[in-house]
């Protein structure tokens, strides 16, 4: 689970929300998001993304830096993103 501090600059609603989206990024189900998870998540919703932009935002939701997005990255970068609320908006445009 994402750390207390994250989750407490998150309204209630907001930390259902994003759990809910990282689920549909987690397509395995095993806690991490890969390049090709995010990428076929993208296609599913009907947003495709050129693979140099999913790179881009991977970089910026991996923060150690193993090649995949856990479930606390993803809530640290969501939470410090400039509205978590509107998360349907990319952090690429």
């Amino acid at each position: 689970m994402a750390s207390d501090s994250v989750i407490g600059r998150l309204q209630p609603t907001q930390v259902i929300e994003l759990a809910k989206a990282f689920m549909e990024f987690d397509i395995n189900g095993n806690g991490f998001i890969t390049f090709d998870e995010m990428k076929e998540a993208l296609r599913r919703a009907n947003m495709p993304r050129p693979d140099a932009e999913i790179h881009q935002v991977m970089s910026k939701i991996d923060f150690n830096r193993d090649g995949m997005a856990s479930f606390d990255e993803f809530m640290k970068f969501m939470a410090n993103i400039s509205n978590p609320s509107q998360c349907q908006n990319p952090p690429w445009k």
